[in-house]
């Protein structure tokens, strides 16, 4: 019996050693979200069921385009005790603190999507932006080689809103040296807002009616706000609109004969390869299929740039985001 008892005893604390030592060893990974439009959503929740999968432990916070508070999201992570951290930042300049408020804890930082400027990034994961610029410029100059454009880019803050201006241009500069094109608007547009750009295109139609031809959009949310500003104007599918994301608003207005094309990322290409690597650098493993390294101004960033992504416009959208499970094909054919 004293030795059935001993044994019991034995194996009791070799389980709760064991449970001990799991908590420890568990991975914990921290994602720091800083915009809040509709396509985030979407990356959360890919890459959450991601790090799930793999038996580690996700925490989430969302600043809605405010740096301080991302600040403050991040000081919460870093007393969770996570073993890296994930961040889109709200401005990619001074989310530098944020770096080295991480590394100061001894915890390396992914940038996702949205490089970090001016910092000791440890990695960073995206698609290629300028390639999206370029895909948005070609659609609309296949349709219209001529005419007045208009250039709605993102915040300048945010580095990928300067990487879709260069691909923009790289398609765009030739028609315009050779004087087919003509640009009456050139804006980045602080926090992507959608007013701002209502008001931008507003304001040039009232003291310049029906003299716009194309609006090169950099995203689906600046786009809306133009859009309403077509529309207002009676100009709404007459003047070609680009965008980026694929809303579901963007769909409709594309179904619509509204937004002339938008681009689809595959996001969960994006976020399941970005919680990979988060596992891997948590876990103290190489990351994989690193193609590059990309200079923030301060080091040359290892980096994964993915080129996992389409135009998407009326004839190609029920073979694209509504296949794809992005959308579900009543919320773009409501009305139809």
């Amino acid at each position: 019996m004293k030795t059935n008892v001993f044994s019991i005893i034995i194996v009791m604390t070799g389980l709760i050693i064991m449970s001990a030592c799991g908590r420890a060893d568990e991975v914990r990974i921290g994602f720091s979200v800083g915009p809040s439009h509709e396509r985030w959503e979407k990356d959360i929740d890919y890459f959450t069921a991601r790090i799930r999968n793999a038996g580690a432990t996700v925490y989430v916070t969302e600043a809605e385009n405010n740096h301080l508070r991302q600040v403050e999201q991040v000081n919460e992570l870093l007393k969770r005790g996570i073993d890296v951290l994930v961040i889109v930042p709200v401005d990619s300049r001074k989310a530098s603190e944020i770096v080295n408020l991480a590394h100061n804890n001894g915890i390396k930082v992914i940038a996702y999507d949205r490089i970090v400027n001016d910092s000791d990034l440890d990695f960073y994961i995206s698609f290629d932006n300028m390639r999206v610029g370029e895909m948005q410029a070609e659609y609309l100059t296949r349709m219209r080689p001529d005419g007045n454009y208009a250039l709605l880019g993102g915040d300048a803050s945010d580095n990928n809103s300067i990487l879709l201006r260069l691909g923009q241009m790289h398609v765009l500069q030739p028609l315009v040296e050779s004087r087919k094109i003509r640009i009456v608007l050139d804006h980045y547009i602080r926090d992507w807002s959608a007013e701002e750009a209502y008001r931008i295109i507003d304001n040039y139609l009232e003291d310049n009616p029906g003299a716009l031809d194309a609006i090169v959009a950099s995203n689906d949310y600046i786009a809306g706000g133009a859009f309403r500003a077509l529309e207002k104007h009676g100009l709404a599918g007459r003047v070609l609109l680009s965008g980026q994301d694929a809303e579901a608003e963007a769909c409709r207005r594309i179904v619509e004969g509204k937004q002339t094309m938008t681009v689809y990322k595959y996001i969960e290409t994006l976020a399941t390869s970005a919680a990979s690597a988060a596992l891997s650098l948590a876990r103290g493993e190489p990351v994989m299929n690193t193609q590059l390294s990309i200079n923030n101004g301060k080091v040359m960033v290892p980096s994964i740039l993915l080129s996992s992504m389409v135009s998407v416009h009326p004839e190609n959208i029920r073979m694209t985001v509504i296949a794809d499970g992005y959308i579900d094909e009543e919320m773009v054919f409501q009305n139809r």
